[in-house]
């Protein structure tokens, strides 16, 4: 028993520890602002499983925090640390919302008012004259384009996590946990 608990315990280092890792890597290769962040997000699902959303909550936390200290790509970090990061944490909950429309609804309505309240940030209260620079030369329909094409890609990424699951469930974690229930 006590063995299970250690390697529970590692993965969760070591998935932080990736985690920032994906985060670093978000100045480095092109486009990945919006990539590493969702990378990182989907590394939680292990810890979800094994550990539970508090501890998943802890991670993203100190993922976060190490983030903002460390990384150079400002809005890789806040997109992760407003969005994509507690997405993940969120998303378990907001698929018990029986009737798939609403489900839908109210997950879009998150993701608009997150990635709003993320560039709100970004262009207001950290004053990122690149990014201010790059937004004063869009139109209001290039904006609404942006944050359409954002929606499809959050749609996505929704898909993409619900199958990540299911392939730690299924493939991964007998190999990793030899004593495992599976809590579909």
């Amino acid at each position: 028993m006590r063995n299970q608990a250690s390697r529970r315990m590692a993965l969760c280092g070591i998935t932080a520890a990736l985690m920032t890792v994906v985060m670093l890597l978000g100045s480095i290769l092109p486009l990945s602002t919006y990539s590493c962040p969702m990378l990182a997000g989907a590394l939680l699902i292990p810890i979800l499983w094994e550990m539970g959303t508090k501890m998943g909550g802890l991670v993203y936390l100190a993922v976060s925090i190490l983030s903002i200290l460390m990384a150079p790509d400002k809005e890789a970090v806040f997109l992760f640390v407003f969005l994509l990061g507690w997405y993940p944490i969120a998303r378990p909950r907001l698929q018990h919302i029986r009737a798939k429309p609403i489900r839908w609804v109210v997950k879009l309505v998150l993701f608009n008012l997150a990635a709003v309240a993320t560039y709100a940030f970004l262009l207001f209260v950290l004053t990122m004259p690149d990014l201010q620079a790059e937004f004063a030369d869009w139109t209001v329909l290039f904006l609404a384009g942006f944050l359409l094409l954002g929606n499809v890609t959050f749609v996505l990424y929704d898909l993409v996590l619900g199958r990540l699951g299911d392939f730690y469930v299924v493939k991964v974690r007998p190999k990793l946990f030899s004593t495992h229930t599976v809590d579909l």
